[in-house]
């Protein structure tokens, strides 16, 4: 059988779920664990649900602000292919809603693919970009004890957030450079590809222009700020709904201490797992609150309920929206595998 790089991609995702989920579920006291959850306070699900919504729904709006040099679109459509790429992200391998969500949008809105695309690339640069602000300011408040623990998870932060911010870096450089230079950049392209044949090489820097022609965000350094405080904003609002959902266990944490949960959970959920981000949830929620001394068994009920909640409302909205806009589940698994035109 010949693999690709999907199917590799997604043997590895498999792989480090399942051992994920061994860390995890290895360490479990049931007994311990059953109690926590009958002694859990279950009315602090809907805060943290409705403010997971708002972070989903200011990502709609975000997306809006990126396309708008190209073409005004409503909020509700976007927040609508936002939904249901989650959705797609929780049941479908490799990540397919990140390419799912902006073919909708490219179909619904008469505009190129590859130009939507790159709207949801200085996306994913813009979160890269909060994470990062987000991380370097926690610096000045995680704990400063000596544990061998929760020092070797602080240096694991500081060290990924380097690496991320040296990738986004790079990433906002290179988008940039592309925007400034678009002439250029396809005269380099096209050079680069002189070994395929003319009609594909046409092809190819037809599709890079397209790109290109999405980011028409960076010559509005207006719309550029706003993109990035909403981009802070999403990221903070994560973090909000770990701190309430605290309550529910009667854990300590502070917004601080919960801003450090939603990076650490940022960093892991970026690896290649299983779909839903099964086990790699999980074991990132439980160490990253063992830093603040958080028992075992209220860590890892939490992480349950914090999976579930990101799951189950997020999939369930996704298959409404998904029904809304008349497309099968079948159709969608298959967006991905669509030429993606000129």
């Amino acid at each position: 059988m010949k693999l690709d790089k999907k199917k590799i991609l997604f043997i590895a995702g498999i792989l480090v779920s399942i051992i994920c989920s061994w860390l995890f579920a290895r360490k479990i006291e049931w007994s311990s664990l059953g109690e926590a959850f009958r002694e859990a306070k279950y009315i602090y699900i809907f805060p943290t649900v409705i403010i997971l919504f708002i972070a989903h729904y200011i990502r709609a709006i975000r997306w809006e602000v990126l396309l708008s040099p190209i073409k005004r679109v409503s909020v509700l459509n976007l927040f609508s292919a936002n939904m249901i790429g989650f959705m797609a992200n929780n049941v479908l391998p490799a990540r397919l809603g990140e390419v799912i969500r902006p073919i909708m949008i490219a179909r619904k809105e008469k505009i190129k693919v590859s130009t939507s695309l790159a709207t949801v690339a200085i996306e994913r640069v813009f979160d890269i970009l909060g994470v990062i602000v987000i991380a370097s300011l926690l610096f000045c408040f995680l704990p400063s004890d000596n544990e061998t623990n929760s020092q070797a998870v602080i240096l694991q932060l500081k060290k990924w957030s380097a690496i991320m911010a040296f990738l986004g870096i790079c990433a906002i450089t290179t988008l940039f450079l592309l925007s400034l230079y678009p002439k250029r950049a396809g005269a380099v392209f096209e050079k680069l590809l002189f070994v395929f044949p003319h009609h594909l090489r046409d092809k190819l820097v037809n599709m890079l222009h397209s790109f290109i022609s999405g980011l028409q965000v960076f010559d509005h350094k207006t719309k550029l700020l706003w993109a990035g405080a909403l981009s802070i904003v999403i990221w903070l609002l994560n973090a909000a709904s770990i701190y309430v959902l605290c309550y529910s266990f009667d854990i300590g944490l502070s917004f601080a201490g919960s801003c450090f949960v939603a990076v650490c959970l940022a960093l892991a959920v970026a690896l290649p797992q299983a779909p839903g981000f099964i086990g790699v949830f999980h074991i990132a929620t439980q160490k990253s609150l063992d830093v603040f001394g958080i028992d075992l068994s209220s860590a890892q009920s939490f992480a349950i309920l914090l999976w579930a909640i990101n799951f189950v409302p997020i999939t369930i909205t996704g298959l409404l929206f998904l029904w809304r806009e008349g497309i099968s589940f079948g159709e969608m698994s298959h967006y991905d595998e669509e030429k993606i035109p000129e």
